[in-house]
């Protein structure tokens, strides 16, 4: 499922009320950020809540709601429909696993923690209540493509995957006054974590984590020098033989972010290169795809996960998911460090 329409999405969340955690985040306040996404479904946001009570006091300010420095105020006092859940990784598996011992509802912002040991501390609570956790590159072409093909049965074998995500310099982290996506201690690393976990989602989703073994892994932060990497590449094997690739980095000059996904298979060859999805099958003609529906992934994904919490279905995107994804990349930081020989990752 790739394709969500838009075109009523002011009515998609009308008459619930919206809290947030994690106002100062910059997902938060960006122009397709979510405030915005709240706005588009017609939420009704009713309070704010952040570690940083000047940020907390100017957007409850902004918008004409409440504030708070505590989740649990947050649920107690303005008595939300859903959470909007934007934490600081590091302080992801306390403020988070509060908001679903309450049993109230999340969309939630990914990493969920510094670490897989973390983020699997969440994902029973999670499977409790309903949470969605933001992965919008599932609503890429290529994932429809992808089932239809290997439902029908003629995708074939894969023989690789790849996938290549490369966005602007870090120094954007400062501008956005949250310069604590620097500090791998708070972050839990940096563009892997952060950007590169959709890619490792991709490739999750798409062969499985158990026993995926990282082979290699290297990065570098020469560039910019920061605690952080500026960039980072990993090559891992599946137990039957599929080799997949990954990219990622903060190191494009300038210009919309680089995005390129590959699944290559006897019998069709799928490639995504930001909104367009080029397929090449073994017979017949070659298939181009332009992504045509209005609004970016996060629209489509925020207007999807709202349409899911109100007629009760289950969320596109789990903890359990993150918890998976989280865990390949603790495995590539490791090979990448020198701290453990290639290995695989296993399964939970």
């Amino acid at each position: 499922m790739t394709t969500v329409d838009l075109s009523d999405a002011s009515a998609v969340g009308r008459g619930l009320r919206a809290g947030v955690v994690g106002v100062g985040h910059w997902h938060f306040s960006s122009d397709t950020g979510y405030l915005w996404l709240a706005r588009l479904c017609g939420l009704e946001l009713v309070g704010v809540c952040d570690d940083n009570q000047s940020s907390a006091q100017r957007w409850a300010d902004e918008i004409g709601c409440g504030w708070t420095l505590d989740v649990d105020d947050l649920v107690s006092r303005y008595t939300p429909d859903v959470v909007i859940a934007l934490p600081r990784p590091d302080r992801a598996l306390d403020q988070v696993g509060r908001l679903l011992d309450r049993g109230i509802p999340l969309i939630a912002e990914k990493p969920l923690g510094v670490s897989a040991v973390e983020t699997w501390q969440l994902v029973e609570r999670a499977e409790r209540t309903w949470v969605s956790v933001a992965f919008p590159q599932r609503y890429l072409p290529l994932w429809s493509a992808f089932e239809q093909r290997r439902d029908a049965g003629t995708l074939g074998t894969i023989a690789h995957a790849s996938v290549r995500q490369i966005n602007g310099p870090p120094a954007r982290y400062r501008a956005y006054g949250v310069e604590w996506m620097l500090d791998p201690a708070v972050a839990g690393g940096g563009p892997l974590r952060n950007i590169g976990i959709h890619g490792v989602d991709h490739l999750v989703q798409l062969l499985g984590e158990h026993g995926l073994r990282i082979e290699s892994a290297s990065r570098t932060n020469h560039v910019y020098a920061e605690a952080i990497e500026d960039y980072v590449v990993a090559i891992g094997r599946t137990p039957g033989g599929a080799l997949v690739s990954l990219e990622t980095g903060y190191t494009l000059a300038g210009g919309p972010p680089e995005m390129d996904l590959t699944i290559a298979a006897s019998g069709a060859y799928l490639h995504q290169r930001r909104d367009r999805l080029t397929i090449q099958p073994a017979t017949g003609p070659v298939e181009v795809v332009d992504r045509t529906t209005p609004g970016n992934l996060y629209d489509a994904m925020f207007v999807d996960a709202v349409r899911r919490l109100r007629r009760g279905a289950p969320p596109f995107g789990s903890v359990r998911d993150c918890a998976r994804a989280n865990a390949v990349i603790d495995a590539i930081y490791a090979v990448a460090d020198g701290n453990v020989t290639p290995n695989p990752v296993g399964a939970r």
